[in-house]
């Protein structure tokens, strides 16, 4: 076999393995979380064994606990958020009808003032384009929220999947080891390690700054007597996860139903999520991040826009670790490639 031939094996290998996961894209979300949280609680399980805790008891006391955490958050927090988002929805043609009187109003005022043909012709254009904008916003809030209920079968499952990769562990690990030829297992154990190092870090430190951004926004909201401070504040906090537009995101539901109150209610409610992320951004971020995933910001943007295409919020959620775990794999390839070369 010549080094073309192999060169164009494992590049098909590769465009074939790509395009598989494009096709299953649909069902991937649980299988994600599932190995996301399979790989944080892999920390927590060694170290109870390290303390003589047999693997199935160190298994069975961590996911008990989390199952208490989460029949606490199903009990208490649950009723709560689902009681906001029914007011929430019932609301909006509350806020559709203040939306149209707010232009309403503006129109009155503009038509009293004598302006020329252009000036009506652009002051029109504008507030229809302002009318269509809200709309649409509130719009984008509804679907945000109705999207992340939709992906609640992927969080319901993904437990119970960690639960059987960890359990399974150590014969997944031989399995996928046996498939690996002799002579690739080298270069496949540092490919792993890399990807191990870049995403660790990352994971846990995401989680932690989105956990830190979320209880900020309730609480902040809360002070500010804002409605649905609770929705708005998880919101915050899981599109935290989203780099550079998830606090944008977050912050235009909240400013839009300030605007409702008062336009102090929207001062307030921007200088709030501004201070939140200067203090994520400048103190918390540094000291809980730690490692760099080593992208480049437009990289970040593109796996951004992808991400959201292929599985929409939740793809922009899982964007940054799969575009790591991609740029793990060329880097591989690359490598394969030049080894190939020099046989």
């Amino acid at each position: 076999m010549t080094t073309r031939d192999k060169r164009i094996i494992l590049l098909s290998i590769f465009a074939t393995g790509i395009y598989f996961l494009y096709l299953v894209r649909v069902t991937l979300p649980p299988f994600i979380l599932g190995i996301a949280l399979a790989f944080l609680l892999e920390g927590v399980i060694k170290f109870l064994v390290a303390k003589n805790m047999p693997r199935m008891g160190a298994l069975i006391f961590v996911f008990g606990i989390l199952l208490t955490l989460c029949a606490v958050g199903f009990f208490i927090l649950l009723p709560a958020v689902i009681g906001e988002l029914n007011e929430l929805t019932g609301r909006i043609p509350y806020y559709f009808t203040q939306l149209e009187r707010v232009v309403d109003n503006l129109t009155d005022r503009y038509q009293a003032v004598d302006t020329p043909a252009t000036l009506d012709f652009v002051f029109n254009n504008l507030t229809e384009r302002l009318e269509r904008t809200g709309v649409q916003f509130l719009e984008r809030t509804s679907e945000v929220l109705i999207t992340l209920l939709s992906h609640s079968f992927s969080i319901i499952l993904a437990p119970v999947l960690a639960f059987y990769i960890l359990k399974d562990l150590r014969i997944i690990k031989v399995t996928l080891w046996s498939i690996v030829p002799h002579n690739y297992r080298q270069g496949v154990k540092k490919l792993l390690c890399r990807i191990n190092e870049s995403l660790f870090e990352f994971i846990k430190g995401q989680l932690l700054i989105s956990l830190f951004v979320a209880l900020l926004s309730i609480l902040g909201l809360y002070y500010l007597d804002l409605r649905f401070y609770l929705i708005i504040g998880i919101l915050a906090g899981i599109l935290n996860l989203v780099p550079y537009l998830g606090p944008i995101f977050a912050a235009v539901p909240a400013v839009i139903i300030a605007a409702f109150n008062s336009l102090t209610t929207v001062l307030y409610v921007i200088i709030l999520f501004t201070v939140i992320q200067q203090l994520e951004g400048g103190v918390i971020s540094p000291k809980i991040m730690g490692s760099k995933v080593g992208l480049h910001p437009l990289v970040i943007i593109f796996s951004l826009l992808a991400g959201g295409e292929l599985l929409g919020i939740l793809g922009m959620m899982i964007a940054i670790p799969t575009a790591v775990i991609i740029k793990e794999l060329l880097y591989y390839l690359v490598e394969m490639l030049v080894s190939v070369d020099k046989t």
